[in-house]
């Protein structure tokens, strides 16, 4: 039977079967730009061969790892631009890692080669990927800086976790990892990693595996109530203070990263106290934060991709809104008091033709000025209205609503029914921000809507001041997404949910097609605001 000599003959002589392997896992994977590079381009095909020889080369001798250390800085720069992601690059490594490790437990089954006897190469080549690999999130790290600085803070986190855990980013593997290292470490007996989402318990690791983890639940359960290390002594007492005594029966630590608690990791001893003192626990924190970024970039990378789309959409909208708004104040002073003030401009010429020729005519021309002077003066008050209803900071919300709701109906025919209270009193932030909402909505329901009655409601429910614009008219689905699709009455409705948002308010969409529309906008009244902005 033919044995291989060396972890190189190995890698070399299945070149064929890694490639095919990786490849596969990699299509299994979520998609993203860069596994559809390697995976379906011929181009990606070919420099995971130059790769994968590179890593073989590796192992030869130092010259090989040289020119596999720089080719690994040159293609982490070209992927930097290329706009991949560095956690994708580093997914290539681990399943590459994964690949060999089966293909080489194959061989040690079937006897064609020795774990003893190239136990070398094997730990050589393992510490050649993770120094590969540090030099990947180097490398993005420096080329990325200016192209994504959003992700700056990211990648340097990153590449703290990538110098012990780099190959992988599986929840499991990590947590097994961490309790491993972290038990043999500080010389204990046992750990647990409880994983929280939210408040609620995700995963539940124990060390060794398959151990009986109930007994810590509840230290672990106080350690997240309080947020604070617990120590507990030989005689079961939980003490807050480390110092308190010398020799531990258990640690209990939180996860914490940036004020957020990912989870709780408790090292103990069932038959023995164990010496952890200050200094320990500072040791033990390098560990806590390579999990804690670890587990703060797998679980906020959906929600910061999510949120991504709304805030490019309405900051990039924002430029021509501003635009917009401009050019319909332009076209408002054009049709109406340039006109007008040219018209003054007129008769002034004709006063003073008047004046040498006929001034018996001139009163009855003042008579006239003093009209379109009288009128102009109307129509900037219109204009200054448009841009923040002068109501608002003298009379109050409710007249200032009612003024555009009688207005609006004049312009366009459509009947608004009001329920609106006598008076109320509320801060100039939370009636301009009300009125917008309503100026936003009638209006959407004049484009969109196709109805001939609109219904606006204003109430509070002693804690909130509540306002809902309601049509019954075509509606559409929510379902579909109400803030990813493109367009003026899109960046309103963003425009909305941003502006109470920013009150500590909340926009509901009611919405069905054919059956209607109703936004709701609620704000909260504070204890600062509350006593005077019930309506009443």
């Amino acid at each position: 039977m033919e044995r291989y000599t060396s972890l190189k003959e190995l890698l070399d002589q299945n070149k064929g079967d890694i490639l095919r392997e990786t490849m596969s896992r990699l299509k299994i994977l979520p998609q993203s730009p860069y596994y559809d590079f390697l995976v379906r381009t011929d181009e990606g095909q070919r420099r995971f061969r130059i790769w994968m020889n590179l890593v073989i080369g590796s192992l030869q001798d130092e010259q090989g790892r040289e020119s596999f250390f720089v080719d690994t800085e040159r293609v982490g720069y070209a992927r930097a631009v290329d706009g991949f992601n560095v956690e994708d690059v580093f997914q290539l490594y681990r399943v590459f890692h994964e690949v060999f490790w089966e293909i080489l437990q194959e061989a040690m089954a079937a006897n064609k080669i020795s774990l003893l006897n190239n136990y070398r190469e094997v730990s050589e080549l393992t510490q050649i990927l993770f120094r590969a690999a540090s030099i990947i999130a180097s490398s993005f790290l420096r080329t990325r800086e200016e192209m994504i600085t959003e992700k700056v803070s990211h990648l340097q986190k990153l590449y703290s976790f990538t110098q012990e855990i780099v190959t992988t980013f599986n929840l499991e593997e990590i947590a097994d990892h961490i309790l491993r290292k972290v038990a043999s470490f500080f010389g204990v007996e046992a750990g647990t990693l409880v994983i929280y989402r939210g408040q609620r318990v995700q995963e539940v690791y124990g060390h060794p595996t398959g151990k009986e983890v109930s007994a810590v639940m509840p230290v672990v359960e106080k350690t997240l109530t309080e947020g604070i290390p617990l120590f507990v002594d030989e005689a079961g007492d939980i003490y807050r203070e480390i110092d308190h005594f010398d020799l531990k029966r258990m640690v209990s630590v939180p996860i914490q990263v940036h004020r957020h608690c990912y989870g709780i990791l408790t090292l103990y001893n069932e038959s023995r106290g164990f010496k952890f003192t200050s200094k320990e626990i500072e040791l033990l924190y390098q560990f806590i934060y390579i999990m804690g970024v670890a587990l703060e970039n797998a679980f906020m990378l959906e929600e910061i991709e999510q949120g991504r789309q709304e805030l490019r959409l309405l900051t990039n909208k924002m430029i021509s809104l501003q635009e917009e708004e401009r050019r319909r104040l332009a076209e408002d002073i054009h049709d109406t008091l340039a006109q007008t003030l040219t018209g003054i401009g007129y008769k002034v010429q004709v006063c003073k033709e008047l004046l040498k020729k006929n001034p018996e005519l001139l009163l009855g021309q003042f008579d006239s000025l003093i009209e379109n002077i009288n009128h102009a003066i109307d129509q900037s008050r219109e204009i200054i209205s448009s841009l923040r209803p002068d109501l608002i900071d003298t009379m109050g919300l409710v007249p200032a609503l009612q003024r555009h709701i009688d207005n609006f109906a004049q312009e366009t025919s459509i009947k608004v029914i009001t329920h609106l209270p006598k008076r109320v009193k509320l801060s100039s932030e939370i009636s301009i921000s009300l009125f917008r909402v309503a100026q936003e909505a009638l209006m959407n329901v004049y484009k969109h809507a196709e109805v001939k009655m609109a219904e606006i409601t204003l109430t509070n429910d002693d804690q909130n001041i509540i306002l809902v614009v309601a049509d019954n008219g075509k509606g559409f689905d929510v379902s579909r997404g109400t803030f990813r699709k493109k367009g003026q009455s899109t960046l309103g409705l963003l425009s909305m949910k941003e502006r109470l948002k920013a009150m500590g308010g909340t926009l509901t969409i009611k919405a069905e097609i054919n059956r209607g529309c109703r936004i709701e906008a609620k704000i909260p009244l504070s204890d600062e605001v509350g006593h005077r902005g019930k309506p009443s």
